[in-house]
């Protein structure tokens, strides 16, 4: 078997460009020309169809007819581009492929940052009409081991009317996270700082089949609150324990995902969740309603792109905004109704990007 650091371009000066272009979007590549197999992870687009037409533009070798996409060493499936985009899962020996090229050569990423911006608010009070924390957080990752990176960043306050935090420079969340798949199981594992003030240690699971429309995971946490002061960082001991189960179904007509979530959030607070979710080509947009012990409530949230994507990119770093911005308002506050907390991301939210059905959705 043969690999190949870099695809073989054409000749015309123009052709070459544009590939050698599109091919700086690319990391962790592998090319395996002698068995049509090419592996590669993007983290440019929130979308992974973008990744799957560019790649097939950048190779010069149209014997290639199967993609591998990865996310943080881990491969998420292997596709073939038709008139229907397909999916299998990864065999034994093609993890094994990339985790022997992973392993000896952990400088296959780039110098990663991206700008990223912290939004929430709540409405309605009559002596200020909204109240919001606003921040931008400049981000980075650093990668350890296949499916293991350190997440760092620096946080910039802009606005803080909801709390009684500093308006001060300081460390964005730190944590670490280890992503793992084998067959149609997938684990999240982050440990360290995570977003709405809690830090401690996080695992979800997740059984799902990119061409099937049941999927189902689990998801266990165990933290503490911790703060910046301007006297240094303070943390209470561990006293928050979440535990969610939930299934999902994907719709054909309409391509709508429904989702029952249930268990024990933040505070002690016991419930169950029901999601409508709706994915465009770059949105995603989503209702919500829930009951708890605390109470009831209802909101929408959504997920979009943060323009202009690239900002400067060479061969070694690059700089960019976030791949996406996720937001979510609740009708109800200050009862503390089925509160959470933030890690890097969920792993259904990441999974069904994708799903065979939303890719195929895009080009009908």
């Amino acid at each position: 078997m043969m690999f190949l650091m870099s695809p073989v371009f054409a000749q015309t000066e123009e052709t070459e460009a544009q590939r050698k272009s599109l091919w700086l979007n690319y990391e962790n590549t592998t090319l395996d020309p002698a068995n049509g197999k090419i592996y590669y992870e993007q983290r440019l687009d929130r979308n992974p169809l973008y990744g799957l037409w560019e790649m097939r533009k950048s190779l010069a070798d149209n014997n290639i007819h199967e993609y591998l996409p990865m996310f943080q060493g881990i491969i998420i499936g292997n596709y073939k581009l038709g008139s229907k985009i397909t999916a299998a899962v990864p065999t034994s020996e093609e993890r094994k492929t990339q985790r022997i090229k992973f392993l000896p050569h952990p400088g296959r990423y780039k110098f990663d940052f991206w700008i990223q911006p912290a939004f929430a608010a709540i409405f309605g009070y009559r002596e200020q009409v909204v109240q919001s924390n606003t921040s931008v957080l400049l981000q980075t990752q650093f990668y350890l081991w296949q499916g293991m990176v350190l997440n760092a960043g620096i946080l910039f306050p802009i606005t803080n009317d909801m709390d009684g935090n500093p308006k001060i420079i300081r460390p964005a969340p730190i944590f670490l996270n280890q992503f793992f798949a084998i067959g149609k199981n997938f684990v999240n594992a982050s440990a360290g700082f995570f977003y709405n003030d809690q830090y401690g240690v996080n695992v979800q699971y997740r059984h799902t089949d990119m061409t099937t429309p049941l999927s189902y995971g689990l998801e266990a946490g165990y933290t503490g609150r911790y703060f910046y002061a301007k006297d240094g960082i303070h943390y209470s001991s561990f006293n928050q324990l979440l535990l969610q189960a939930d299934i999902a179904y994907r719709l054909a007509r309409p391509d709508v995902t429904l989702k029952l979530s249930g268990g024990q959030y933040l505070w002690q607070d016991r419930g169950v969740r029901v999601d409508f979710i709706k994915q465009f080509t770059n949105v995603e947009i989503g209702l919500y309603a829930m009951k708890t012990k605390n109470g009831s409530t209802a909101g929408f949230n959504f997920a979009i792109p943060i323009p202009p994507g690239k900002i400067l990119q060479g061969r070694n770093a690059r700089l960019r905004t976030t791949d996406q911005y996720r937001f979510e308002y609740s009708y109800t506050r200050g009862f503390q109704i089925g509160e959470r907390y933030r890690t890097g991301y969920q792993l259904d939210q990441k999974l069904r990007q994708y799903h065979t059905n939303y890719l195929n959705s895009q080009r009908e």
